[in-house]
């Protein structure tokens, strides 16, 4: 008798029955670590912190994505209109944050944080830090916060971590 023929299937059924025993709830859990959570509250010590957009690995894709648009096609366009896009959805995201914490600042914001401004800002903390300038008489300072992730497996106890690409999230804070 030829037994070739259910080889295969033998060797999936197999297969995915150890998967299932590895990937089981009770000996296995898959979660992602990051340190955003204790560079904020490294930023916030002493600071009224209002945080842009952050840049995600699905941000970093957008970017990636323009910039291949601009280099077959579009000549500039297509990375000129994403970040013209991201300035204004990080000054909707500031003025919201500003909204709650302070509504002074809030104020001050909406009358005179633009996009141009905004965008120019972060550009700039990206290549040099963070830097200071002055919004309506209230000195801020303006930067970017870098964030590592790594998503990691634990199986049995064991934990297994690969590292991902950073993540970035511009700032603007006021000493308290």
């Amino acid at each position: 008798m030829n037994f070739s023929k259910y080889l295969a299937p033998v060797g999936i059924v197999a297969v995915m029955a150890s998967a299932a025993v590895v990937a089981s709830p009770n000996d296995a859990s898959a979660y992602h670590k990051t340190n955003k959570w204790e560079r904020r509250a490294n930023l916030e010590n002493g600071w009224v912190v209002f945080y842009s957009k952050e840049i995600s690995h699905a941000e970093e894709l957008k970017i990636a994505a323009a910039l291949i648009a601009d280099a077959t096609v579009s000549g500039g366009g297509a990375t000129a209109a994403y970040f013209a896009n991201f300035a204004s959805e990080s000054l909707s995201q500031l003025l919201s944050e500003a909204r709650k914490k302070s509504p002074q600042t809030f104020q001050a914001f909406k009358n005179n944080l633009t996009h141009k401004k905004l965008l120019s800002s972060i550009r700039t903390s990206f290549r040099s830090g963070e830097i200071k300038m002055n919004i309506a008489g209230l000195t801020v300072a303006v930067g970017k916060e870098t964030y590592n992730r790594a998503e990691c497996l634990k199986v049995f106890g064991k934990e297994r971590c690969t590292s991902t690409p950073n993540t970035f999230q511009p700032y603007i804070r006021i000493k308290k």
